[in-house]
């Protein structure tokens, strides 16, 4: 058994290292060349250095527990220092099998491998990967070499295009990771370089402001800072998800399936075809009306990672979405929803928006009575809070009419809406772990309830269908116990 690639000793080391190494190398390249200035330098950083070594010795010690090999019919890992752990792997239990060759690993000829089973992880952290590793090159490839191969079937390649990964990576950046992202770069870096990156925010504030109040009499420097935070944020999350998904391609080989992206970091996949969970056709409103969506699927390991999404075909048109599936996912077919939400039942979806969308302009007028001083600034806040709340109106509007469940011989299709998302779920029977019926405060008495169906995976996925005749709702859970 071998131990992983000395890189890795790296990757154990404390989450707070570099925030004692890069101050420390900055002392010391101010000292430069003068041996009474390193001698001081040396005296006041001495447990600072003596904090560091400590660092890395841990991280060695660790580094040398944890041993592999791979073998013919899966990988066998050793790791734990008080409890020992000893565990294989099958191949053919593993979900995914993914290898990620970073822009920092690839000079060093290291490659991290993650490999996934619909088990809990043994020794890794809580969602994290059933094993993961740093490992030579020469062993990333023995490992894929050992994946079970079918050489007697067709050969089915789908590439993306740059057009639609250009608008994936539109449809699908958050926000909210980008923002988060921000904030830790501020926190983070001005621990590191002092004040440099906060003085250069207030700056571009002050410069931005500058150039918007010739525009737009009024506007404050708040309102600038946080459209800033916001647009900084969203664009910081666009460009990683483009990058991630450049040159995204999928491989068909019976019933392995290879997928392959990323510009800077490259990234390969192999999924067990049979142990996919289920097919996820996502929109949002204006991709619904435009008539184009996006095939995502839910396979233990794939888009596990942090930012990971569990694309299969990134956006296009519907038409090309269903002709891609018949090729790579043949058995995932789309049903005729013949179970619907009763048209009766829209106000359920529509009330929280409507009164959310109502009570904005009351609260909006009670903090101007309460602070006057601060009036274009509520003004602005409330402006930036009604439009999610209208467009989210209009949303569930839409989705009052599109909710409801599809029954095909081997497939079940649900068609519902999670917040801004509207989602196509294509599920085999035998990977439909139970049915709940469940009803509200405000449905006992009716004939209405909300289906629950949870589909098999790590953990089960839970869907949600609403406003579900009782008596069709039973029909489909004695269906799906069949």
């Amino acid at each position: 058994m071998k131990c992983q690639h000395k890189i890795a000793i790296l990757k154990y080391t404390t989450k707070n290292f570099w925030l004692l190494v890069i101050p420390l190398v900055r002392g010391l390249a101010a000292v430069g060349l003068d041996f009474y200035g390193f001698y001081n330098w040396l005296r006041g950083a001495y447990w600072d250095i003596m904090v560091i070594a400590l660092i890395i010795w841990l991280a060695v010690f660790r580094w040398r527990n944890i041993r592999y090999e791979i073998k013919e019919n899966g990988i066998f890992v050793k790791s734990g220092i008080v409890v020992r752990n000893e565990f294989l792997v099958p191949f053919k239990a593993a979900s995914c099998v993914s290898a990620k060759r970073s822009v920092f690993l690839r000079p060093f000829r290291a490659v991290t491998l993650s490999l996934d089973s619909d088990s809990h992880s043994v020794s890794n952290k809580r969602g994290g990967a059933d094993v993961e590793l740093i490992v030579p090159m020469e062993d990333y490839k023995k490992l894929y070499n050992s994946v079970p191969d079918d050489s007697s079937s067709m050969k089915i390649t789908y590439h993306a295009s740059k057009g639609n990964l250009f608008f994936f990576s539109l449809v699908f950046s958050s926000t909210l990771s980008g923002v988060i992202f921000v904030g830790t770069l501020f926190i983070q870096g001005g621990r590191i370089v002092g004040n440099e990156l906060e003085e250069m925010f207030f700056n571009a504030v002050s410069d931005v402001t500058h150039i918007v109040q010739t525009i737009i009499k009024g506007v404050t420097p708040f309102a600038v800072a946080l459209t800033l935070v916001i647009a900084v944020g969203w664009g910081f999350s666009f460009v990683s998800n483009l990058l991630r998904h450049m040159d995204f391609r999928i491989k068909r080989h019976g019933e392995n399936i290879f997928v392959e992206n990323g510009f800077f970091t490259k990234r390969r996949y192999y999924i067990n075809y049979s142990r996919i969970n289920c097919a996820d056709l996502r929109q949002n409103l204006l991709m619904k009306i435009c008539r184009v969506m996006s095939v995502h699927v839910s396979c233990t390991g794939y888009g596990k990672e942090k930012n990971g999404i569990p694309v299969f075909v990134p956006i296009t048109t519907k038409n090309r979405v269903m002709d891609s599936m018949r090729l790579i996912l043949p058995k995932f077919t789309v049903s005729n929803i013949s179970v619907k939400t009763k048209k009766s039942y829209i106000a359920a979806f529509i009330w929280v928006p409507v009164i959310l969308a109502a009570a904005l302009p009351f609260a909006a007028w009670a903090m101007r009575t309460l602070f006057p001083r601060w009036d274009s600034v509520i003004n602005f806040l409330l402006v930036m809070g009604e439009i999610p709340l209208i467009y989210l109106l209009i949303v569930k509007i839409f989705a009052a009419f599109t909710t409801g469940i599809g029954i095909g011989d081997e497939m079940v299709t649900l068609k519902y809406c999670s917040m801004y998302q509207f989602h196509t779920i294509v599920v085999p029977k035998d990977k439909i772990v139970y049915v709940r019926l469940s009803q509200t405060i405000f449905q006992r008495g009716t004939n209405v309830c909300n289906v629950y169906v949870y589909t098999r995976g790590e953990r089960a996925s839970k869907h949600r269908i609403r406003g579900i005749s009782m008596t069709e709702a039973e029909n489909f859970a004695h269906i799906c116990s069949l």
